[in-house]
C-alpha cells in the first residue's frame, strides 16, 4: 500500500507544469543540515555533504564570519529521462556568526565520507588558564645573612 502525500503531488505537478511551458528550472540554492558543538578547546561544526569532493568545497572567515559553500551539479544526459529527483543540487551555502572568542584565523576543515568538518580554536586571549599568586616578601635579615 502506498501512502499518499499531497505536498509531493503538489510538487510533481508544477515539476510536470514548468517542463510543458518550457520553463528552465532554476538552480536551486539549498542549506545542509549542520551541527554546532563548543568545548573548551573551540567550536566544532558538522556538515552533511554527501556526493561533494573536497576541492567543491569553499569555506571563507572574515569578520567574525564562517561561510561554507558548494555546488553539487545535476547529472543530466541525453536520452535520459528523469522521472524522480529528489537529491538536492545546485548551490549550497551556509553563514555562521562566530564570537570574537574564537581565533578565525586557525580554521581547520576535513571532509571524509560526505561529512564536513569544521573545527574553530578559541582564541589564546579567550583560553583558560591558571594564575599565580605571588607575595611582596621582604626578606627577613636573618634568612638573608645565613
Amino acid at each position: 500500500m502506498m501512502r499518499f502525500d499531497p505536498f509531493r503531488e503538489i510538487e510533481e505537478l508544477t515539476q510536470r507544469m514548468d517542463r510543458a511551458f518550457g520553463q528552465p528550472a532554476a538552480p536551486a540554492r539549498f542549506a545542509p543540515p549542520v551541527d554546532v558543538h563548543e568545548d573548551e578547546h573551540g567550536l566544532e561544526l558538522t556538515l552533511d555533504l554527501p556526493g561533494i569532493a573536497p576541492d567543491q568545497v569553499q569555506i571563507e572567515a572574515e569578520n567574525q564570519t564562517l561561510t561554507v559553500q558548494a555546488t553539487r551539479a545535476y547529472d543530466r544526459r541525453e536520452g535520459r529521462t528523469a522521472h524522480r529527483v529528489e537529491r538536492a543540487h545546485g548551490t549550497l551555502a551556509r553563514t555562521f556568526s562566530v564570537p570574537a572568542k574564537y581565533d578565525l584565523t586557525k580554521v581547520e576543515a576535513d571532509l571524509q565520507h560526505g561529512t564536513l568538518t569544521i573545527k574553530v580554536p578559541r582564541s589564546e586571549a579567550a583560553q583558560k588558564r591558571t594564575i599565580t599568586v605571588r607575595t611582596n616578601n621582604v626578606l627577613d635579615t636573618d634568612t638573608a645573612s645565613a
